[in-house]
């Protein structure tokens, strides 16, 4: 889907109301919404900064995949001040992150190209982040089995997210859309938080129960309890 074209400087002013998503995901509680009401109240800084500029959205995505891989670079430092700037670098990004979009709702230059690109980023910086993370740890503490565990870890956030867009596809809901940003906000917060006091062995451990606790209750309730009719075969 294409933008429509304007005429030079007929762009609208950037729009914090309209930069915002429609809806948050079902049965997520306010008070955790972290998100939606300072995320999002940073990232239209950057979003209307860029407004000013002529930054297209997908700069904005570009711009935070590369913030997010040198934060994952440090992790590989293995040491305390290495994990602080890499949960600086990281938060970072998710603010560029939720900026793209602020800024194709709020300038009308949505794409279904832009929102691919970034699921499609977003999904190779959990994967570079939390890989760097434990590694990181493991050369600051030495401790194989944890390490070992962490990958499991890390297998099990990525297998999660694998699941909630194959429920999606399944259930005929566009995925496109950001989906799932809210929660991805809340996580890369609490692994600043984590980096900052040096434990985290602490968020990896989260990481580890968190995601397979989740993978068995969508599969309980996606697939068992509300497991939708299937229309009968045709007759022969």
């Amino acid at each position: 889907m294409r933008p429509m074209s304007k005429a030079p400087g007929d762009t609208p002013e950037f729009d914090f109301q309209r930069s915002l998503k429609s809806s948050s995901p079902r049965g997520l509680l306010r008070f955790v919404q972290f998100d939606r009401y300072v995320n999002r109240r940073l990232a239209a800084l950057i979003a209307r900064a860029a407004s000013r500029t002529g930054l297209r959205p997908n700069h904005l995505t570009v711009a935070a995949f590369a913030v997010s891989v040198a934060g994952a670079l440090f992790y590989l430092r293995g040491d305390h001040a290495g994990f602080i700037v890499a949960g600086l670098l990281i938060y970072l990004s998710t603010i560029l992150d939720g900026a793209d979009g602020m800024l194709a709702r709020s300038k009308n230059l949505c794409t279904r190209f832009g929102a691919y690109l970034d699921l499609y980023l977003d999904r190779i910086t959990d994967y570079l982040v939390m890989g760097a993370m434990a590694t990181g740890y493991y050369l600051q503490s030495g401790r194989h089995v944890f390490y070992i565990l962490s990958l499991f870890g890390l297998g099990a956030y990525m297998l999660q997210t694998l699941l909630y867009y194959l429920e999606r596809e399944f259930r005929r809901i566009q995925t496109g859309s950001g989906a799932s940003g809210e929660f991805r906000g809340l996580v890369y917060l609490g692994i600043l938080v984590f980096s900052l006091i040096d434990r985290l062995d602490l968020v990896i451990i989260i990481l580890l129960c968190v995601p397979v606790l989740n993978i068995i209750y969508r599969f309980i309730r996606f697939w068992v309890i509300e497991r939708p009719e299937e229309a009968p075969p045709p007759s022969p």
